[in-house]
């Protein structure tokens, strides 16, 4: 207890004075560095905060707002720090207790000296105008995005996640405007050119969980189950909405149930209700009582593949388990940001599984995180699943691919290794000890210890706290075949984990089970050379080298009847798992070879989740790995075989996909002919229902790869889009595909400015087109550039936005000129920021590959 005060002492003593000296040393740093939070957390509770807002008609028109702060203050030691990023022209004024008072701007904080306060409650007014980077500003509508340190870019706040507060939000909108908050609807008044929205007080929150949206949004009300809810949205297509909203009502209602049942909890925020964007920039995010959705992942298609339906279930369940992992209980510092968004993605796992009795789960599991969390693992820029956070200004960068794709498999391993029963008991201790309060990991992992007689600690070190993957490798002669670990970087780490291996002779076949640790274990001691299929149930986690005759039989008896083993879905898709790792690693067949492998196996597979993962894996190889005389040796053959699947597969979802696929990859006279021919309606393919979406899509296709009048299309294609969202966004998009170079470049010039980077998801469409592969050699001379705006991209937009911005860049490019200027950039750098020069490695690596495996 002596040791915490002292190091409050300590801390206290550095922010004392802030607002009385403007010495940089004294000055608070740009966002909210570790130590204010911890002095923060200390001092400060019991806070509320009453908003206004007046949001003007005309998007170009500032927002106005005024707020009263209310708080306890613990201590008189320090000045008062506010978070405010925005400039000091956007303070109107301050009061304390009714009377205005002196303040100063620093740092993007607004810094109020100790003699304005009191011990114990104290209230702060402030007039100000709010920042618009997080307000997502449309002309019919808008809504905020807080996640992770946003809020104060609106409004003045103490902005970290362990300082929850109630907040009262009233906000003034153009009176065709309907608005949706965190708080229950109070009144709504409405005068001659404005409505009035008063929202009664929420349930303590953090911050970046506060939210609001408001604008023309069409809604719809129904109770299901006795809980009533409420859909906005923006789809102009009454047909679809029709077609998907009892889905989209159900599907919540199913998880928001099976978690009161699971947690013995009942959904903590009162109201519910949630809002359907377009091009929101996630899937979801998860603020309770508003959650906010992508429209295009909630309403879908006609004929929507299992993938996308699985997703839009996955989604849903995954922000509904959110109101209690992440809103009930929320972590204490964003370096635990991992810890709401595993059991999100872990709960969702078992919560969709009753809506589709169909699906193999253990399959959907292993294609749905594997593959992703791999992408980052084998990358010189992996990070561990817990990493480290100095200023929540940089909470963003700690998304990706290893929170939302490796964490859910190291639970999974852990709820294997104490059980479910022991994992439910713990989780239900969990919630209800830190309910309406913040907890870390070591805080569950504690729970666990005291119950179980496993080392959870040890292992949780290893698995959650260090970056990479295991590799393991067979060594062994024609007596023995053993499996081992190899080492890594860091020799003593050890990966505890079960992994399943099937053996094959010529006259038998099993399997044997091994707990793998830091020694050599026996897989099989055969009378005949065997063949060894590593991690054959897709459980084990890591690269798992097969050796050429495996892999051989494998790929030349793919799915035959005559092998009982080849027959298993989960058995495939752990193969190809790790067939497809050992490519990248240059253990495999040679590009072409392996992309003629992919194309042959991909008509004898009969499951839908499998045969989507071998398009994605087709369509990469196609486009990365291979030159552009390789592709012209099999397009045609290629176009052919994505064409007869097309055609004569009966599975409605299956003939999306593959229609997708051709599009993607046609370039023949013939394939091009017949993308035009679906784009003008010339040519029907049963069962094959085009979208708004589709036919905006074949419109790129059709200007990008040169087949007919491309300002004639696009003007066709503008005419016949009604949703005016889809629209605008095809507006903005048409000029990175324009077959004039100038175009391009200056469309390329206009992302320098951030407000032309509001928009994400048409900024990152755009640039998939404009860094083309096909456009790759005029556009390797944006990526420098886009190295540059990186820091900046960090700064203004949102959490995913700087790795999708460097994917966007670079997954066009595979060649040696653009690996170096990634390369040159980080050497010519080496004080760049750790954390993004780690996203650059992350999205390189396929590129580095790419340029090894054509050599």
């Amino acid at each position: 207890m002596q040791t915490r005060y002292l190091i409050l002492f300590f801390i206290s003593i550095m922010l004392t004075n802030l607002s009385c000296k403007n010495t940089k040393n004294d000055a608070p740093d740009k966002g909210v560095s570790f130590g204010l939070n911890e002095y923060r957390k200390e001092m400060i509770d019991s806070i509320q905060y009453a908003i206004e807002l007046e949001i003007p008609a005309q998007k170009s028109q500032p927002t106005q707002g005024k707020q009263l702060i209310t708080f306890n203050l613990k201590s008189l030691d320090s000045a008062l720090v506010l978070d405010f990023n925005t400039d000091s022209a956007h303070i109107h004024s301050v009061k304390a207790e009714g009377k205005e008072i002196a303040y100063e701007f620093v740092n993007e904080h607004i810094v109020i000296n100790k003699d304005k306060l009191i011990k114990g409650k104290n209230q702060v007014e402030i007039v100000f105008t709010a920042g618009d980077l997080s307000l997502n500003r449309n002309e019919e509508y808008l809504y905020t995005l807080f996640v992770p340190d946003r809020a104060s870019t609106c409004f003045p706040l103490f902005d970290q996640p362990n300082l929850k507060a109630s907040y009262t939000l009233t906000l003034k909108t153009p009176k065709t405007w309907e608005a949706v908050s965190n708080g229950i609807l109070k009144e709504k008044t409405s005068g001659a050119d404005q409505n009035i929205y008063q929202f009664e007080k929420t349930k303590p929150i953090s911050s970046y969980l506060f939210a609001f949206a408001a604008g023309k949004f069409f809604k719809t009300e129904k109770t299901v189950g006795n809980r009533a809810m409420t859909m906005y949205y923006r789809e102009t297509d009454s047909v679809k909405v029709k077609r998907n909203s009892d889905e989209v009502f159900n599907l919540h209602a199913k998880s928001l149930a099976w978690l009161e049942n699971y947690t013995a909890i009942k959904y903590p925020f009162g109201k519910f209700d949630f809002v359907l964007i377009p091009s929101f920039q996630y899937g979801g995010m998860e603020h309770p009582g508003s959650i906010f959705y992508n429209e295009s992942s909630l309403f879908l298609d006609e004929n929507a593949p299992v993938n996308r339906k699985l997703a839009r279930a996955s989604v849903i369940a995954h922000e509904s388990a959110h109101m209690w992992f992440g809103d009930l209980v929320t972590m204490d510092w964003f370096s635990d940001v991992w810890l709401k968004e595993v059991f999100a993605n872990f709960m969702a796992a078992k919560i969709v599984q009753p809506s589709f009795p169909e699906i193999n789960f253990e399959l959907r599991f292993l294609l749905a995180h594997y593959p992703g969390a791999y992408e980052v693992d084998r990358s010189s820029g992996t990070n561990p699943i817990l990493q480290k956070l100095g200023n929540l200004k940089n909470a963003g960068t700690l998304y990706g691919g290893i929170i939302y794709q490796k964490a859910p498999i190291i639970m999974r391993q852990l709820e294997k290794k104490i059980g479910e029963n022991m994992m439910r008991e713990s989780l239900r201790e969990y919630l209800k000890s830190f309910s309406f309060g913040n907890a870390k990991w070591d805080d569950l992992i504690g729970i666990i210890d005291k119950k179980s007689p496993e080392d959870i600690t040890t292992w949780s070190n290893v698995w959650v706290k260090t970056p990479g993957m295991p590799e393991y490798e067979f060594v062994g002669d024609k007596d023995e075949i053993l499996i081992q670990q190899k080492k890594d970087s860091l020799s003593d780490r050890i990966w505890q984990q079960p992994v399943l291996t099937y053996w094959k002779e010529m006259f038998a076949q099993g399997s044997v089970s091994i707990n793998l640790d830091n020694k050599p274990q026996s897989v099989r001691k055969p009378d005949l050379p065997a063949m060894v299929f590593p991690n054959s149930n897709g459980q084990g986690y890591g690269y798992f080298k097969m050796d050429s005759v495996s892999e051989d039989y494998f790929l030349k008896n793919y799915n035959s009847k005559k092998d009982t083993m080849l027959t298993d879905p989960v058995f495939r898709g752990a193969m190809l798992v790790n067939i497809w790792e050992g490519f990248l690693r240059g253990d495999g067949a040679t590009p072409v070879n392996f992309a003629k492998t992919l194309l042959d196996i991909l008509p004898k597979e009969n499951n839908a989740l499998i045969s989507d993962n071998l398009l994605g894996d087709i369509q990469t190889t196609w486009w990365t790995f291979l030159t552009e005389s390789e592709r012209n040796q099999y397009q045609q053959n290629a176009e052919k075989i994505l064409w007869t699947l097309l055609e004569t597969t009966p599975d409605k979802g299956m003939k999306n996909s593959y229609f997708r696929a051709f599009r993607n990859i046609s370039m023949t006279e013939d394939g091009l002919g017949k993308l035009e021919s679906l784009w003008n309606e010339k040519l029907k393919v049963k069962d094959l229902i085009l979208s708004e979406d589709d036919k905006i899509s074949l419109a790129y296709e059709l200007v990008l790869k040169g087949r007919g009048d491309g300002k004639a299309i696009f003007e066709k294609q503008l005419s016949d889009t009604k949703n005016p969202d889809r629209k605008s966004k095809m507006k903005f998009v048409i000029p990175a595909l324009s077959p004039e170079q100038n175009i391009r470049d200056a469309f390329f010039e206009s992302l320098k400015k951030p407000e032309n980077r509001e928009h994400e998801a048409w900024v990152l469409e755009a640039l998939g087109y404009l860094h083309h592969p096909l456009r790759a050699k005029n556009s390797t001379k944006y990526l420098k550039t886009s190295l540059d705006l990186l820091q900046e991209v960090q700064l203004t937009g949102d959490i995913f936005f700087p790795q999708r911005w460097l994917g966007a860049t670079f997954s066009g490019h595979s060649d040696q000129e653009a690996a170096d200027i990634a390369n040159t950039f980080l050497k010519e750098n080496p004080e760049y920021p750790y954390y993004l020069k780690n996203k650059i490695l992350q999205s390189t690596d396929m590129l580095d590959r790419a340029v090894k495996l054509k050599k």
